[in-house]
Order: C-alpha cells, then sequence, then structure tokens
C-alpha cells in the first residue's frame, strides 16, 4: 500500500520532507503571514486531538459551515485524521438546507464560523437528532452566549490531549469515506480517500502543476472544486495556497499574490470578462481600438504582436502574469469568455472534480 494512500499520510509524509517550508498564506489586517508544512501540522493535530476529546470517532460526519479560510483547512484536515467524514455547507444556505444536510448525513458535530452561520444551527438543532455538539470558530459577539451543546474551538483545542494523534491517523484507511458534498441540484457526493487522492493524481499529470506554484483560493469550501481540485491537489503538489482576508479584496489580491494555479467557477471569469469590458469602455479611443484588435487578431505573428503589445498588459491587470494552469469546476466557460482567455493566452480547463470515486444518492 502507498504511504500516502490517505490525506492523514499524505499530510504527515509531506511535514516529514518538507516541514519548513510554507504551504499556505493568509492575510490579515493587510499583511500575508506564512504557514509552514509544520505549522500546519500543529494547528491539525491541535484540532483533531480536541475533536476526539468530544468522543468523535472514524465513521462519523462533521458537518462544516464557514467562508474560506485558514480555520477551515485545519478543522477540515483534523476532521479527517479522525478517520470521520467532513461535510462542507454553503454560508449561503438557509436553516432549511442547513438542517436537511445535517440529517441526511447524519452530522454528529458541526463547527461554524460566527454568530450568523450559529443561528441557522440553533433553529433546526432540535430536528437533528445526531448532532450532538457545535464548535464556534469566531466568538465575536457571543462573549455571553452559554449553551451546553455548544462550545468555542480554543475552548475545544484546550479540552483535548491525550489520545496519540499518530496512531490515530495511521488507522485511516483508504477505503474510508473522506469528504461528502452536496451539490445545487441537490444530489449528493460521497468520496472516499483513495478517490480523491486518485483525482488529484491525475489532475496534477494532466494540468502540470508542480512544486512551488502558487494558487488564490477564492471559491467556498462547498465547491468540490476548492476541496479537491484546490486544497487536496495543493496538498499532494506542493502547492502554495493563500487565503483572502475577505472575498471583496479578491481582485486586489488576484494582483498581489500573481498566481501561477487559478481555479475558479464560470461565474468568476464572466466577472473578469466583465470588469476588462468596462475598462476598455472607458479607454481612450485609440486604447479601445487596439484592444479590440487585439483580442481578435487570432494566431500566427499577429497573435504574439497583439499579445506583447496589448494584452500582457491586460493580463497584468487581472493579476495574470504568472499564470500558467486555469481551470474550472462547474462547467465549460460559454464561448465567448473562452474565447477571451484563449486570446490573452490561456487556456481555461473543464475539469469535473467528483469524476473519480463518486457516488450519487
Amino acid at each position: 500500500m502507498e504511504l500516502s494512500a490517505t490525506i492523514p499520510a499524505l499530510l504527515s509524509k509531506q511535514v516529514a520532507a518538507y516541514g519548513s517550508e510554507t504551504i499556505l498564506r493568509h492575510k490579515d489586517r493587510g499583511i500575508w503571514n506564512a504557514v509552514s508544512w509544520t505549522a500546519l501540522d500543529e494547528q491539525v493535530r491541535r484540532i483533531g486531538e480536541g475533536l476526539r476529546g468530544t468522543g468523535l470517532r472514524g465513521g462519523e460526519v462533521v458537518a462544516v459551515l464557514s467562508e474560506t479560510r485558514p480555520e477551515f483547512v485545519y478543522a477540515d484536515l483534523a476532521i479527517l485524521g479522525c478517520g470521520a467524514a467532513s461535510v462542507a455547507i454553503s454560508t449561503e444556505a438557509d436553516s432549511a438546507t442547513v438542517g436537511a444536510t445535517l440529517r441526511d448525513t447524519g452530522a454528529a458535530l458541526a463547527i461554524v464560523e460566527g454568530e450568523e452561520q450559529l443561528d441557522k444551527l440553533l433553529a433546526v438543532r432540535a430536528d437533528c437528532p445526531a448532532l450532538r455538539l457545535i464548535v464556534i470558530i469566531d466568538m465575536k459577539g457571543l462573549r455571553d452566549f452559554r449553551d451546553n451543546g455548544c462550545t468555542s474551538l480554543s475552548a475545544l483545542i484546550e479540552g483535548g490531549g491525550g489520545s496519540n494523534w499518530r496512531a490515530v491517523t495511521a488507522s485511516v484507511m483508504p477505503d474510508q469515506l473522506a469528504a461528502i458534498f452536496v451539490t445545487r441540484d441537490g444530489a449528493r457526493h460521497d468520496l472516499t480517500h483513495a478517490g480523491i487522492l486518485r483525482q488529484v493524481d491525475t489532475i496534477g499529470d494532466q494540468l502540470g502543476m508542480r512544486a512551488g506554484d502558487e494558487r488564490l483560493a477564492v471559491l467556498p469550501m462547498c465547491d468540490p472544486a476548492e476541496r479537491v481540485l484546490g486544497l487536496y491537489a495543493a496538498l499532494k503538489h506542493r502547492i502554495v495556497s493563500d487565503y483572502l482576508e475577505n472575498p471583496e479584496t479578491a481582485t486586489e489580491n488576484l494582483r498581489e499574490v500573481k498566481p501561477t494555479v487559478f481555479g475558479a467557477n464560470t461565474e468568476a471569469w464572466e466577472r473578469l470578462h466583465a470588469r476588462i469590458r468596462a475598462l476598455a469602455g472607458n479607454a481612450t479611443f485609440i486604447q479601445k481600438r487596439l484592444y479590440q484588435w487585439a483580442v481578435a487578431a487570432g494566431g500566427g505573428t499577429k497573435q504574439t504582436l497583439a499579445r506583447w503589445l496589448v494584452l500582457r498588459a491586460v493580463r497584468a491587470e487581472l493579476g495574470f502574469g504568472r499564470l500558467r494552469v486555469a481551470f474550472v469546476g462547474d462547467r465549460p466557460l460559454p464561448d465567448e469568455i473562452n474565447a477571451w482567455a484563449e486570446a490573452l493566452g490561456i487556456t481555461v480547463r473543464y475539469l469535473n472534480p467528483l469524476a473519480e470515486g463518486e457516488t450519487h444518492v
């Protein structure tokens, strides 16, 4: 059996080999903070031991309702390290949808970002008999909140320890359930550790991902493209993941990070296209005509000249000056957007993140 046949085993292998290297960065108060493999592993261990302290065991399910942030990554990997499975629920989901997902998956625990997501769970908790504890990441606005069925993430960590975490993670098997995804059409997809790792191996080979690449995490964690093609692929291929301070800074952060890998959805590419069209519309007459000529230049020498004289600046404006790998996971790009990206020298691949090891319920 391959040593990294599970996600916890993969993490242990990478930590042992590359402990001091940066594997993720997050922006806080305008400053990018680096997190090494060793620091990531420590965060995962502390949360994992805390989860074990609640009685969480292999085969159970933990729901997570949070924006895309490092704490989600730590919690997700800790859940998988316990031998449990994680199901990410959209932060835009209403209470009824949250309750339905909790019941369908039999979630024993739920981890929520803060007060807004907590309120949704409290509204449906009585109808979710398997749910025994809610863990709150950010206690802002909840200083005086008391509930025996809830605890803070910091308190969870303090209550952990006492278990042999390495032995726990080593006991996770490749055919165990790792991640559950509920897509917009209501279909449920269950992926095992082995299925996920086969998928990220295949994707890495197809796209040419390589160690030292850098990506900006712009999709919600409930999107399979973010978890499978983003997080798990980044761990396997040693791609640095950058996490936004907040979604409103995505455009600015793209220009700062200049990612070599960009995974998004079709809507994000449509917004990027609309933004450049608006900028071109407000440009001088000559600039506008040059842009129109460059996009329509076609192949050969004319295309090379167009990219050098005009479209190189457009890529820089988008933050795509270093971009090598681009993909979407929801659906192929519309022809107009795809042609525009190709004119910029960007091939956007459509990849199904649920293609390997999935079941439909």
